[in-house]
């Protein structure tokens, strides 16, 4: 009887100790299942799940359309941006000339939570940017893409405060989907007008552009950062930032493969930043964030090492939680 009373309390312990392992908020699979892929790609696919995340962390844009005739026309989106094009400034990808309705998509991004969103970070090839508000803008008909016609010259104004003179207009490089990157406009009607309250852009490019200035790091010691993360997380299912607390900066931590972890280029030191994981793991999604001072107890290969477990967390909250940086 004793014997089948502790073979009892064993089983039962057993069952016990696995329904709470099930509970927690870390990825474990279920008994018989293949486990978690921890492999790290050279080249990530765009069929990987980290392409998924990003594209179900997208916001709407908002929508309008306007008239193209001889007249320019102007049109003030509910999100604050006003748009004006110059008489018959679009074209088909043929070349060829478009009038009549044509629909506007436009998004207005301010906040760090939404750079970290849309992936967007506020880096220019290795340098730090900060941003002074990033525009996207597109152009359709028929379900169709348009471009600008050639010389055709459109106008973006929004408020911002406070404004800053330093900024310069930056063209987003969209070439590489893993490695978002901003080139400064060079073109000679790429320009921004800095106002009291708002930023006018003028520009003969549509898609993504920026209101930004260069950090300055001249004489400032920097480090680079590290995401220490559990095996499962990889560069196929894992996005990784360095979000700054003191300026609207978003830095990318791009997978190291040979190292197998997420890193940044060089940063300031002394500055307060959080790092920021979030991850696609099956069906569900994870989130990490570790509050840090950048520079602190870095190695002596000058990596500050920055250990997190993220927790699943539904992607509502991801959104809110973001809302808030």
């Amino acid at each position: 009887m004793t014997k089948k009373i502790v073979t009892l309390l064993i089983i039962s312990s057993t069952l016990f100790l696995m329904a709470c392992q099930k509970n927690l908020d870390v990825f474990v699979p279920d008994p018989g299942q293949t486990g978690p892929d921890t492999t790290w790609n050279a080249s990530v696919p765009t069929t990987a799940p980290v392409f998924a995340l990003q594209t179900n962390l997208l916001t709407e844009p908002v929508r309008d359309s306007f008239e193209v005739s001889a007249n320019t026309a102007t049109i003030l989106t509910t999100n604050g941006v006003q748009c004006t094009f110059p008489p018959l400034c679009c074209v088909t990808s043929a070349g060829l000339p478009v009038t009549g309705k044509v629909y506007v998509e436009v998004r207005l991004v301010k906040t760090k939570g939404e750079m970290v969103m849309l992936n967007k970070p506020t880096i220019s090839n290795g340098n730090i940017l900060v941003s002074g508000g990033q525009l996207f803008i597109s152009l359709s008909k028929n379900g169709q893409a348009l471009q600008l016609a050639p010389n055709a010259k459109i106008y973006l104004r929004y408020t911002d405060l406070p404004t800053n003179q330093q900024m310069k207009l930056y063209l987003g490089d969209e070439s590489n989907p893993a490695q978002f990157n901003w080139n400064r406009a060079t073109g000679l009607f790429d320009t921004v007008a800095v106002g009291p309250q708002a930023y006018e852009i003028s520009t003969t490019h549509l898609r993504w552009l920026s209101c930004d200035y260069l950090f300055d790091t001249t004489g400032i010691t920097r480090s680079l950062i590290s995401a220490v993360l559990p095996s499962n997380y990889t560069n196929a299912n894992t996005s990784a930032f360095l979000v700054f607390r003191d300026m609207r900066s978003v830095l990318g931590m791009y997978g190291d493969v040979p190292e197998r972890r997420f890193i940044t280029g060089k940063v300031p030191n002394g500055k307060v930043a959080t790092v920021v994981v979030i991850s696609k793991q099956g069906n569900d999604y994870f989130l990490g964030k570790e509050t840090i001072t950048t520079g602190v107890n870095v190695t002596t290969s000058n990596v500050q090492k920055v250990t997190l477990t993220p927790v699943k967390t539904s992607l509502a909250d991801i959104r809110l939680y973001l809302s808030n940086l």
